[in-house]
C-alpha cells in the first residue's frame, strides 16, 4: 500500500473481490460520478485509485442501487 492513500488497480479488485471487468465498470461509472478524482489514470495500462474518494464513490453506488430497488411509492417520501 502507498503511503498517500493511493492503490494501484490490482490491489483494490483483491482487497474489494472485484473482477477485472466489474472494476473496469465502476471506474467508468466513477469516472463519470462527482468522485471521478478517485481514479488516476496514468496510461491506459496503469490507473491508480485514491482509496478514500473510491470508498466515497461506492457508498454513493449503494446509495443510487438503493433508490433504483425502493418501492417508487416510498421514493418520494
Amino acid at each position: 500500500m502507498m503511503l498517500n492513500d493511493w492503490r494501484t488497480a490490482k490491489e483494490i479488485q483483491k482487497d474489494y473481490s472485484i473482477q477485472p471487468k466489474t472494476f473496469a465498470k465502476w471506474r467508468a461509472e466513477c469516472e463519470a460520478s462527482p468522485y471521478k478524482d478517485a481514479i488516476i489514470r496514468v496510461s491506459e495500462r496503469v490507473t491508480y485509485v485514491v482509496e478514500p474518494k473510491w470508498q466515497q464513490f461506492l457508498k454513493y453506488k449503494a446509495q443510487e442501487h438503493k433508490q433504483k430497488t425502493l418501492d417508487p411509492h416510498l421514493r418520494a417520501l
